[in-house]
């Protein structure tokens, strides 16, 4: 785990990658704050050598719904990240930052984006349930170039790489999935043309090193499967990025992407989605609806990525990361030494334990995250309040 990675356009320092974890921590424009320094200068010092930030918006159409989401898409951001990675490079230069990039498509809030929703197809999302606008072909050639604009501008901040969010519904794996791509034009009877335009079009633009996240499967019954994603791999093979990073899911069940807890409470609380309603129909909802709702919850369990990161590793010429499940040293040998994957990301217990990695390097011993799954930190990113852990702050 502590060997470096050779990849095609840079070498990771270590096995150990903090996945994208979505901070809540920019301005109300999108434009980061000092508050993103403090983080990645405290994740560096603990010992993550690579990290990867949560999702930046390619642009206001495509911003999420939480308040405090950062962007990419224009030089007020450029400035802003610049200050960011300057002061982590100024402690910790050895410290690689990567931007994850990212277009929510039908998967945000009209009243947020101030925009009408537009998606790869028709589909409405039961979570977000907003009516979606397919965007015209000319309007995707559009979004490609918001893409580009986005890799270039993250060049201009000084950022170590790009990783580029196709995975839990935002608007590749949309064009990705059947489910939601239900176009009668070229990006309709190419699913991946439009990844790999974003791609071949990145590529060109910036000569960053290069990854993509990707959901093996989405829930949805004539949506992306495990069998239809490993057919696609040729092609994503083909692009020669990086690494590739597998995880599951789309918002559709929000809580497949991470399993673990439910919590309910500050869900209805918190989330935008729900806290508008009235009380009365949260307490109908919490009582008698979400008995049934949750029947499409899948349990946690440790590794719960691993065995389809496996079977598109024994398929893939490029490099394959796998995040979700894991907790233990002895998890990550057995991931990389046993299962022949590259490397792992982990997202929960660096907000647990930001210092994980050294305590991962300096002990001979088994070493166990304190993340006990809880997602208080998950939900709690729907709210006005920064990421952070709530059970370790409440012991």
């Amino acid at each position: 785990m502590f060997t470096p990675l050779k990849l095609r356009r840079t070498t990771l320092p270590n096995r150990i990658v903090r996945a994208a974890t979505f901070e809540n921590m920019a301005d109300t424009e999108g434009i980061p704050t000092a508050k993103f320094a403090e983080l990645y200068n405290k994740l560096a010092a603990g010992g993550a050598r690579c990290i990867i930030t949560g999702f930046n918006h390619t642009s206001r159409e495509g911003r999420a719904m939480q308040p405090f989401q950062a962007g990419i898409d224009d030089s007020r951001k450029i400035a802003g990240w610049k200050q960011v990675i300057d002061s982590v490079k100024s402690t910790q230069p050895e410290a690689q930052l990567f931007i994850q990039i990212s277009h929510t498509g039908r998967q945000t809030l009209q009243r947020v984006t101030r925009m009408p929703v537009k998606g790869a197809g028709s589909v409405k999302c039961t979570y977000f349930r907003q009516p979606v606008t397919p965007l015209t072909t000319d309007e995707v050639k559009e979004k490609v170039d918001e893409y580009v604009r986005a890799a270039k501008n993250a060049e201009a901040a000084g950022f170590d790489g790009i990783q580029i969010h196709c995975a839990h519904g935002y608007l590749i794996h949309q064009f990705m999935s059947p489910f939601t791509n239900n176009r009668n034009d070229e990006y309709g009877d190419d699913r991946l043309l439009f990844l790999k335009q974003v791609v071949i079009g990145v590529k060109a633009a910036v000569k960053l090193p290069i990854f993509l996240k990707i959901s093996a499967a989405d829930d949805r019954q004539r949506g992306l499967n495990l069998p239809l994603a490993m057919s696609y791999w040729p092609v994503i093979d083909s692009l020669e990025v990086d690494a590739v990073e597998i995880s599951y899911g789309m918002m559709e069940v929000a809580f497949n992407i991470i399993r673990g807890d439910h919590p309910l409470d500050p869900v209805l609380k918190h989330n935008c989605l729900f806290n508008r309603y009235h009380p009365a129909l949260r307490w109908l909802f919490k009582h008698f609806i979400y008995h049934w709702y949750k029947r499409s919850f899948i349990d946690y369990c440790d590794l719960y990525n691993l065995e389809n990161a496996a079977k598109i590793k024994a398929v893939s010429k490029t490099p394959i990361l796998v995040t979700g499940g894991i907790r233990k040293k002895s998890q990550i040998d057995y991931i990389i030494n046993q299962r022949g994957i590259d490397g792992v990301t982990l997202s929960r217990p660096f907000i647990c334990e930001p210092d994980f990695v050294n305590r991962l390097a300096e002990s001979s011993d088994e070493v166990v995250s304190g993340c006990t799954s809880c997602n208080l930190c998950t939900v709690m990113c729907d709210s006005r309040q920064p990421v952070r852990c709530y059970r370790r702050q409440a012991r």
